[in-house]
């Protein structure tokens, strides 16, 4: 999904072999990873593999696993509460974000300060 989102944003030939290199790199680690597994602990990882999938929600929807009935509380917990107010104030915040953005770059930088290195020529 992120690839995809990713691709339609920025839509160039790079970002598209990008992703299908990202892709290609994770479905290799999917199948190395089992295939480690499954040498170092043989029936056992068998049958939790028999139970999962790499695909998510694959086994809830193929009847593998059921989600418990309180499984929203899950999602209440103070980090993932955290990260969904920052994102969505984030995205409120964008337009503001680009404003200064745009001021710090055609304000120019004033010499003298600790970011002179980085910032200014070296002549």
């Amino acid at each position: 999904m992120w690839s995809a989102a990713h691709l339609a944003m920025v839509g160039t030939s790079f970002t598209a072999l990008t992703m299908a290199l990202l892709v290609g790199h994770h479905a290799f680690a999917c199948w190395n990873g089992d295939r480690r597994l499954e040498a170092e602990h043989g029936e056992n990882f068998l049958k939790i593999k028999e139970r999962t999938s790499v695909i998510p929600f694959m086994a809830i929807i193929d009847g593998r696993q059921t989600l418990p009935k309180d499984y929203y509380k899950e999602l209440i917990r103070a980090p993932l509460v955290l990260i969904a107010v920052g994102s969505v104030g984030a995205y409120f915040a964008h337009p503001y974000m680009q404003a200064g953005a745009a001021l710090a770059r055609n304000s120019g930088l004033v010499p003298g300060g600790i970011l002179d290195g980085i910032f200014l020529e070296i002549n």
